[in-house]
């Protein structure tokens, strides 16, 4: 990658960016679109479970009115007493034939209608064929007893079982009973038995087919037997399906030689029945495979349309940046005259303006470096000069001094001698840092000769620790802040005035405070104060001096350290300045020019 070029570079990466961006808008809008389709599929599929039901529920209940019916009519309960159609009774056959018959036509399904009492069949509404329909198996009947038990007012529907009268077990039918009772209800008379046939319910199941391909619906009896199906399933499939519903699951995946299978189930509350429909995954959304090579063939005309766009628009950004590229080559090579042609408003404009901007500066400047050379040298020969009259007058005062001690005036010769130190400590340093015995020490110079001027309105004091003589701090610092505690606090009161500077060691800091007993400041000038200081720009009343110092430690230090005032009108102000130990020692001599600082010292008039 580092050996292409920019264009290059910066194309594959919006193409790159463009194919991700695409694959995964593509993917999540076919996984969001097919999690959406599977979920209304599944819920159909659980409507449909719900209209079966409901279907079969109709069907059951008109089934069950009619048997409620019939087996209170008197002709049902006179063909349970033995002889009931010999004789003169032979015309009760021809009526209960006509009831049945219109029983069998209101259903309007093929059923077969039996009353049994006993072993024996009383009536049957079953063409015999050469079959014996005359006595049924104590064991049938058996059955048919064991499920009425006391349910001798209800009908019991036996779900699928061989029919009574047929060649083999293959044929089979959904069997219902009802226990037949005397008039009074007490005593039971024989049990009536409708043989339905199963494709009566398989109706139910094609009325709600065709809304899924490859989909199976069927119905399973009490006993997990199949009643009807659409279609025809393998009974082992049949068997784990019902066994899941069983632990109480109605909606599940399930894998059936290795196919996965969705399936929903509802429970019939009055036969007991179970309706099921099952639907491969594919079947939930055929159309799935369409869809995705839908969304994948617009993924991949809108990446290269995208593509395209990109080219294009990389050449135009990138060809100015070519051209600059190589103009700048150009000054490489020394030639300083070249010039880029600029029409463009954006930020290339911009920095091709800038280019030739700065050629044109370049070109002025080559042509004034002569100049300034002269000029350079003019001004470090007057430099040289400033400093020969500080040096000079420096001389002259250590010369009057002299005079001053010849003739026995030691209080002037005294601060001849401070004001000497003042001068010779604002000359004789290049360094930003001295030691802090060093910088009271030239304190003390400046406090003597305001005390020579003030007399007994000024006393002052210096409070320092041993352990705080050699650590550096910067130069100047202390000076424009007793000036600032004179000149704003103690001129102003008309009586004695006190400065106090204070030094403590705080572990990894020093703390240095400046306090005097002035005339102090109104809570409005403290907070004006207070903005001021950190703004070397401002002007107040306490002069540069003072933010000075406070923008010189803030710079050294951090915004962690400063200058921080307190004052109270009529009472004094204290300024104190917070700065972290620097432990570097300090010379001998340095160290002798700081013999003037004397712990807990009270310099008096």
């Amino acid at each position: 990658m580092k050996h292409l070029s920019f264009r290059m570079k910066l194309t594959l990466v919006f193409i790159i960016t463009a194919m991700i961006e695409g694959a995964i808008i593509g993917s999540l809008s076919f996984s969001h679109s097919k999690a959406i389709v599977v979920k209304n599929k599944k819920q159909e599929m659980s409507d449909t479970i719900n209209r079966i039901d409901i279907n079969i529920n109709v069907k059951v209940r008109y089934i069950m009115e009619i048997l409620d019916n019939a087996v209170t009519s008197q002709l049902v309960r006179d063909a349970c007493t033995p002889g009931w159609d010999n004789g003169d009774k032979g015309v009760s056959r021809t009526y209960l034939d006509d009831y049945c018959r219109s029983l069998i036509k209101s259903v309007g399904e093929q059923m077969d209608i039996s009353i049994i009492n006993a072993s024996r069949v009383m009536y049957t509404t079953v063409n015999s064929n050469g079959l014996d329909t005359g006595t049924i198996s104590g064991e049938t009947f058996k059955s048919y007893e064991d499920a009425i038990g006391g349910r001798t007012n209800k009908t019991v529907w036996l779900g699928i079982m061989p029919k009574l009268f047929s060649p083999g077990e293959e044929h089979q039918a959904v069997t219902v009973v009802r226990a037949i009772k005397d008039r009074d209800e007490e005593k039971s008379l024989g049990i009536m038995v409708i043989e339905l046939d199963p494709d009566m319910f398989s109706n139910l199941l094609l009325g709600n087919q065709g809304l899924f391909q490859y989909q199976y619906l069927f119905i399973l009896d009490q006993k997990g037997q199949i009643i009807c199906s659409n279609p025809k399933i393998n009974n082992g499939w049949q068997e784990e399906i019902n066994d899941r519903f069983e632990r109480g699951i109605r909606r599940f995946e399930l894998v059936w030689n290795d196919k996965r299978y969705y399936v929903c189930g509802q429970y019939n509350g009055i036969t007991g029945w179970r309706s099921y429909s099952a639907i491969p995954f594919e079947g939930l959304f055929p159309q799935a495979g369409d869809l995705y090579k839908a969304i994948w063939l617009v993924g991949v005309v809108s990446t290269l349309g995208i593509a395209g766009v990109i080219v294009l628009l990389v050449y135009t950004m990138a060809r100015p940046i070519k051209r600059l590229s190589k103009a700048m080559g150009q000054v490489q090579k020394g030639d300083f005259a070249v010039r880029v042609p600029n029409k463009r408003k954006d930020e290339i404009g911009e920095l091709t303006e800038s280019f030739n901007y700065m050629l044109e500066e370049i070109n002025t400047l080559i042509k004034q470096v002569y100049q300034e050379k002269i000029a350079q040298k003019n001004a470090e020969v007057q430099a040289l000069q400033a400093q020969i009259n500080p040096h000079f007058l420096y001389n002259t005062l250590d010369s009057v001094n002299w005079m001053l001690i010849d003739r026995e005036e030691y209080d002037i010769s005294d601060i001849i001698l401070s004001l000497a130190g003042l001068m010779r400590y604002s000359i004789e340093d290049e360094n930003a840092f001295v030691p802090l015995e060093k910088e009271v020490g030239y304190v003390l110079c400046y406090l003597k000769i305001q005390k020579n001027r003030l007399e007994e309105r000024l006393e002052y004091s210096v409070e320092t620790e041993e352990s705080l003589e050699a650590e550096r701090v910067p130069k100047l610092i202390l000076q424009p802040i007793v000036e600032n505690a004179i000149t704003h606090g103690i001129e102003p009161r008309n009586r004695k005035g006190r400065i106090r500077i204070i030094l403590k060691d705080l572990g990894d800091e020093m703390l240095i405070s400046v306090e005097d007993n002035g005339i102090g400041m109104t809570p409005k000038q403290l907070n004006h104060l207070r903005e001021e200081v950190p703004d070397i720009e401002k002007e107040g009343h306490t002069g540069i001096g003072v933010r000075n110092v406070d923008r010189r430690i803030r710079l050294h230090y951090g915004e962690a350290y400063g200058i921080f005032i307190e004052s109270t009108y009529g009472e004094g102000t204290i300024v104190s300045l917070r700065i972290p130990k620097d432990h570097e020692a300090v010379t001998e001599g340095e160290g002798k020019k700081g013999e003037s600082v004397r712990n807990e010292a009270d310099h008096r008039g």
